[in-house]
């Protein structure tokens, strides 16, 4: 950027702008107060694909898509529609390293549904004022899955003007991904173990006469929310100690979980094991020598052991009676296929320690909890929820599979069977597919909170974490499962399976030919698939590759044998319903044809200036990092979380 324009930056001066590159400030109108742009955005921005991708890629000229004071004519915008669809397909076509199912077939039905606005704001099961809505299909997509995941339904609530049955489900459709899937289930497990309730309001008409002397419109407030009485003595309904750590929730994940399961725990203010037990007990860890990890930890990879990447039962029980020994009340979240490893947590296992525990500790299971005017109720202190994200779609149908004798495996019981299990749900967008994120959530209504208010206004209690919520992606969940029966969903499941194991055999097969060809060196490609998982880990590929194929990438510490550990970084393929036997072999076809004369230009030696794998050093040759007691591990937690730019 020239000097001139860098004096003028702050008001756009001599920078050109949009697809006719003119100058910003010459396509303003008189009299818009608006801020130009500090630097030219092409200057800026990531090139689209990156510098160090090499082939015939669809390239995006960002200046097409700029968009000027003056707008686009329909020209403008229709080569820029069609460079996005070029380069849309193109990336389309050879898709295989995300839980994002590519195969879809939803606008040849629904594309009206684009042009107008459907919301299913508040309570899926009260029609509510805004009336273009789409909670019919929504009731029927939760049906479907209470039945999947074995949890009484039809919801009665619109039937019953009293409580109803509180052991039916209750849940809705989510507009995000799981990740609020995972923020709204350990929200509600927050204030059900926190003591917290919502109650009648008695003091409202207090409250509007206090409005109306200021000069003031006064809603309509019912109810309030209350926080619980501290607990008395010990006893078996109140908790042992003294109480004081009734109402503290304390959150135990494994090393595999999902960022966004830490994330809910931030945005929350939710206590992790670590922190609470470095704060208040260090040194008292029951596991790795009192020293508390961050996370309780995973099983290693390896290809005899079916638990490969769950998280460790023996390691979990010790860690959670530390902390009920003390009072707390306890979170468990369980994984239902990990981001990484694909893996599924023993949740039957994680049930019964439960009721292990219950035994001696009975409050677990059934507490007082107790607030102003003599309200109390039962409660359980303890909420397990299941990050189905990926799994809970799946497994059902594996399940299926398994009982008729197509498949030699099925996944664990995770769903509502097991006593412990509170909060369960899955993503659309996953094995399911769909054109973007959602998902569904569900429990039983007896752990349902309400909200602390009832906006009269909408008709319908604002039960859900967002107000308004898609009505857009209930339809498509409606056309998905309308579609496709069990005996199709089954085929599908275990068609993906098959896959799954095809792409790990076809990489073994890829590593033997590069032993073949190249005698003499050591070819390890780190090949690693967990059981019944639908992706497949190996080295990490090349940056076109990585490019081409849309595969994730992260580094990991891995253990070699005594103390020793690599550092490895790793690509992988997550083999979704759009992943073929076909994709897989052009895959592999790129792969061999990468690095047929020398395997290191497939696999590189060395990512981002470091070795692939790093030096083989013990623990104790680590600098010691700084510890942080809230963090957020966004590497190795999700979608693309070392992709560089």
């Amino acid at each position: 950027m020239s000097q001139q324009q860098k004096s003028g930056a702050r008001d756009g001066r001599g920078i050109p702008y949009g697809p006719t590159r003119r100058a910003w400030e010459e396509q303003v109108p008189a009299g818009a107060r608006v801020r130009g742009p500090s630097e030219d955005p092409l200057e800026v921005y990531p090139a689209v694909p990156p510098d160090d991708v090499k082939g015939a890629f669809a390239k995006i000229d960002y200046t097409r898509f700029e968009i000027p004071p003056t707008g686009l004519n329909e020209e403008q915008r229709a080569t820029a529609l069609a460079s996005l669809r070029t380069f849309a397909e193109g990336q389309h076509a050879t898709f295989a390293g995300f839980q994002a199912n590519q195969d879809q077939s939803y606008s040849e039905r629904l594309a009206w549904l684009l042009d107008m606005h459907t919301n299913n704001i508040g309570d899926p099961y009260a029609s509510g004022a805004f009336t273009l809505n789409t909670k019919f299909c929504e009731r029927a997509v939760i049906d479907y899955f209470a039945a999947l995941w074995n949890v009484d339904w039809p919801n009665d609530q619109g039937r019953t003007k009293g409580a109803g049955d509180l052991e039916r489900v209750w849940g809705y459709v989510l507009t995000m991904g799981f990740t609020e899937g995972n923020i709204y289930g350990l929200f509600n497990a927050r204030d059900y173990l926190a003591g917290r309730a919502i109650l009648e309001d008695s003091a409202g008409q207090q409250r509007v006469s206090e409005h109306l002397a200021r000069g003031k419109e006064a809603p309509i407030r019912r109810h309030y929310l209350a926080e619980p009485l501290p607990c008395a003595a010990a006893s078996a309904s109140d908790g042992p100690d003294d109480g004081t750590k009734a109402y503290t929730p304390i959150v135990f994940y494994s090393e595999d979980v999902h960022y966004s399961v830490i994330k809910a725990v931030r945005v929350l203010g939710l206590r992790s094991f670590y922190e609470e037990g470095s704060t208040l007990y260090p040194g008292q860890c029951p596991i790795h020598g009192g020293v508390w990890p961050e996370e309780v930890p995973s099983h290693d990879y390896d290809h005899d052991n079916p638990a490969s990447g769950t998280i460790r039962i023996e390691d979990l029980e010790q860690l959670v009676e530390f902390f009920v020994q003390r009072g707390y009340p306890i979170i468990v979240v369980a994984n239902l296929g990990t981001t990484w490893k694909g893996a599924y947590d023993d949740v039957p296992s994680i049930s019964r320690m439960f009721e292990t525990l219950g035994k001696d500790y009975p409050w677990l299971w059934k507490r007082t909890v107790r607030h102003d005017g003599g309200h109390s109720e039962e409660r359980r202190g303890f909420w397990l929820h299941v990050d189905g994200a990926l799994g809970a779609a799946y497994l059902p149908f594996v399940e299926l599979a398994h009982e008729r004798g197509k498949l030699e495996h099925k996944g664990p019981i995770f769903d509502f069977r097991n006593r412990a299990v509170m909060s369960i749900g899955c993503s659309m967008h996953k094995w399911i597919g769909g054109p973007w994120p959602a998902g569904v959530f569900l429990t039983r209504r007896r752990y349902q909170l309400q909200p602390p208010d009832d906006p009269g206004f909408l008709g319908s209690l604002d039960t859900t974490l967002g107000g308004s919520r898609s009505g857009f992606s209930p339809a498509l969940l409606w056309d998905y499962f309308s579609r496709m029966s069990y005996e199709d969903n089954m085929n599908k499941a275990v068609a993906t399976e098959q896959v799954a194991a095809y792409l790990e055999q076809r990489l073994f097969d890829l590593e033997a030919r590069f032993r073949a060809r190249f005698p003499g060196e050591q070819i390890d490609l780190w090949i690693a698939r967990s059981r019944l998982a639908l992706t497949v880990r190996f080295r990490q590929t090349n940056a076109t590759l990585n490019y081409k194929w849309t595969l994730d990438t992260d580094t990991l510490f891995v253990p070699i044998g005594g103390h020793l550990y690599h550092q490895r970084s790793y690509s992988h393929v997550f083999v979704m319903h759009s992943v073929s036997t076909e994709r897989v072999d052009a895959f592999i076809a790129d792969l061999w044809e990468a690095g047929k004369d020398d395997w290191h230009a497939a696999f590189p030696a060395r990512i981002d200036g470091h070795p692939n794998p790093g030096a083989e050093r013990a623990p104790e040759a680590l600098e010691a990092p700084q510890r942080f007691i809230a963090h957020v591990p966004f590497a190795g937690r999700g979608w693309g979380s070392s992709r560089r730019s």
